[in-house]
């Protein structure tokens, strides 16, 4: 088994995380967007029937509550986009770092390498599948194996007979199983 070495990137997948935390903010201006108007509509009712009552209008109500809603929702719309994009990226990890995994060791596997590290991290997603494809691997490796030693048992039967086309087939069949490392 290879040595584990913690990884310090804060982005895995750059596109899927950023996207995935793109969306999550959209969905927060949104959000952050109604609340204020729902405040807006709110106070502007209330306050225009308390200074209707104390006839005390100073400057137009539309005036007044604006600026307040707008720091309120600003401050709002910062603070979520901040503990969103935590978050996301935190979250995204979990996710983002067992593909990661896989796509290395397919990519090894495409590359004939079985010599390649299929475990993750116990509290990512994705446990399940790593375990899968570990197993896949050794089965992989073990069969690999088991057709190396065929080939040779079949080259040391096949060596007195001195035919040409099976000779040929043994090593067409050792260069392949050779391949793999």
């Amino acid at each position: 088994m290879l040595p584990t070495k913690t990884r310090r990137i804060v982005l895995i997948d750059t596109r899927f995380q950023l996207r995935l935390a793109g969306a999550f903010l959209i969905l927060q201006v949104i959000l952050t967007g109604l609340f204020g108007f729902g405040l807006y509509l709110f106070m502007d009712s209330e306050l225009k029937a308390g200074l209707a009552s104390t006839h005390a209008s100073f400057r137009s109500l539309e005036q007044m509550l604006l600026p307040i809603v707008l720091v309120l929702a600003a401050f709002s719309l910062a603070l979520a986009t901040a503990m969103v994009t935590g978050f996301v990226v935190l979250l995204s990890h979990r996710i983002a770092g067992p593909l990661f995994r896989f796509r290395t060791v397919l990519e090894d596997l495409a590359g004939r390498r079985l010599a390649t590290h299929t475990q993750i991290r116990p509290d990512d997603q994705l446990v399940e599948v790593a375990t899968s494809l570990g197993r896949a691997v050794d089965t992989l490796s073990s069969d690999l194996s088991a057709l190396k030693a065929a080939a040779a048992e079949l080259r040391q039967a096949a060596g007195p007979l001195q035919n040409p086309a099976l000779d040929a087939a043994v090593t067409r069949l050792d260069q392949i199983l050779g391949a793999w490392e």
